[in-house]
């Protein structure tokens, strides 16, 4: 069972590290202009996606930092699955081709979201 519970904190420190990554990432560790250019492609006016952007960068880290917080843990595995099924949906509408990007940007949500399924199903609800 320590075992377990070591490996557990290991995959909860590295969802929790994945999401403050992607919120990094989104904050200007890619170039700017190409998330424009990504969100222009998917649908969004150009007035909104400076809001989309770093709302969406603001909403990862704070799933990334409540990911390290043990209160209220399972509703943050709740929203973190809604919002990456929701960036799924919207990207395999929008942007289809990234389901075949060699990279697998899209594809790779499918073993997150399996992780966590699991820690949410280890979760009290408080």
């Amino acid at each position: 069972m320590v075992r377990l519970r070591r490996r557990l904190s290991v995959l909860r420190a590295s969802l929790g590290a994945l999401w403050i990554g992607t919120a990094a990432v989104s904050f200007g560790l890619y170039p700017v202009h190409a998330s424009y250019e990504l969100l222009a492609r998917a649908g969004v006016p150009p007035n909104l996606q400076g809001l989309a952007l770093y709302g969406a960068a603001t909403l990862d880290l704070i799933l990334g930092l409540l990911t390290f917080v043990r209160r209220g843990r399972y509703w943050t595995f709740v929203a973190q699955l809604l919002l990456i099924l929701a960036y799924t949906i919207i990207i395999s509408v929008k942007l289809p081709e990234f389901w075949l990007h060699p990279y697998g940007p899209v594809l790779k949500n499918l073993p997150i979201l399996a992780a966590i399924w699991l820690l949410l199903s280890l979760e009290t609800r408080r």
